[in-house]
């Protein structure tokens, strides 16, 4: 790599740090009392003009402690996505989910669901939300779910949601893509991470069980509210 090149990434890791504490500085009074913010994001999500903030919260403190088998206690501690938009008198909560899977499950082999994600974050006037669920063992299969919601009708609805996964021992993929604008799906078939496959588009119709928004969407156990 040139010197030229080593400068150039090393100018843009610095600005990145200094944009990430320059959001959670903002962030930060916002949050509960009791509460830390684990990734924040800034942009306008309502048009005016204005940068907005979404957080991903966890208590600090669990009110009752749970435990494995073996006696370990379990990092399950509660975990909130909050909205503010910003205003002339400063910044209004406008909506809030608890249904953000928490860190550990009891007796489970699943990492943390935010864990090599980008979590929460504003693009192009939308928010979107990453959760990966790892297994470091019975399980096969890498699922990652993204979800995008976009402020209209004076809520954030749920736009779009894509279901990827794929076979950690044969490298077989799943992709699946849901317009909820439309109520139109893509799903790619023949997929492989391991070797190249001939791949096939299908584009189906489907039917939304509900309006489904960011105040009443369950990510924890999504599939019971949308069956995808």
């Amino acid at each position: 790599m040139k010197i030229s090149q080593i400068i150039l990434v090393a100018s843009l890791i610095s600005l990145s740090v200094q944009l990430l504490a320059e959001v959670l500085a903002l962030a930060k009074p916002l949050a509960p009392k009791g509460w830390n913010i684990l990734m924040a994001t800034t942009g306008d999500l309502n048009k005016d003009q204005m940068s907005d903030v979404a957080m991903i919260i966890e208590k600090q403190k669990n009110d009752i402690i749970h435990k494995n088998e073996d006696g370990k206690i379990i990092h399950d501690n509660p975990r909130k996505l909050i909205v503010f938009f910003k205003t002339a008198q400063g910044y209004q909560q406008i909506v809030e989910n608890s249904s953000i899977p928490v860190a550990e499950q009891p007796n489970s082999c699943l990492l943390d669901p935010l864990a090599e994600t980008e979590g929460v974050v504003i693009k192009k006037g939308n928010i979107s939300i990453d959760f990966s669920f790892f297994m470091s063992c019975g399980g096969w299969e890498w699922p990652r779910h993204n979800y995008t919601f976009r402020w209209q009708n004076q809520r954030f609805d749920l736009i779009g949601f894509d279901y990827n996964s794929f076979h950690r021992a044969s490298g077989e993929e799943t992709s699946k893509s849901y317009n909820f604008s439309t109520l139109k799906s893509k799903e790619i078939l023949g997929g492989n991470m391991f070797e190249d496959t001939q791949t096939q588009t299908k584009w189906s119709t489907f039917k939304a069980p509900q309006q489904l928004t960011l105040k009443n969407i369950n990510f924890d156990d999504f599939y019971t509210q949308f069956e995808y």
